[in-house]
């Protein structure tokens, strides 16, 4: 496979992706294959998160929103729910904080604002409070 033919059917920037594979302190070295294969393949997953989350909205305009939606209701993705939170308001934060409050669940709170909150359907999932 020729770099020029392996680099032309890429969207990512290939320097990028090895910086990034380089960066984890198991790896030494990233041949050109493997290399290309990491590339390929996060590009296909980002078009189909992106797909999927598309499916989601009500026109043509992909939202945060949208892929954070596909992020808390997948399992497949939940390596991604710290990443990729839902945003919530802080109005919808501080109702979360009374709930909890008035059903008696005192947990940590400065953990529950880095990690993970309730949502409105009782399920937990990541949040990230907006303004």
């Amino acid at each position: 496979m020729s770099a020029t033919k392996s680099e032309k059917d890429l969207h990512l920037p290939l320097s990028r992706v090895k910086t990034i594979m380089k960066s984890s302190p198991d790896v030494d070295a990233v041949g050109p294959e493997p290399l290309y294969l990491v590339t390929k393949v996060t590009e296909m997953f980002v078009t189909d998160l992106a797909k999927r989350a598309h499916k989601n909205t009500k026109g043509n305009m992909l939202e945060y929103k949208h892929i954070a939606e596909v992020v808390q209701e997948d399992d497949t993705l939940d390596f991604l729910r710290e990443i990729v939170p839902r945003k919530i308001t802080v109005r919808e934060y501080k109702e979360l904080m009374a709930r909890k409050a008035a059903r008696g669940d005192r947990s940590d709170e400065s953990s529950e604002e880095s990690s993970e909150a309730e949502s409105s359907d009782g399920s937990s999932s990541g949040v990230e409070i907006i303004e």
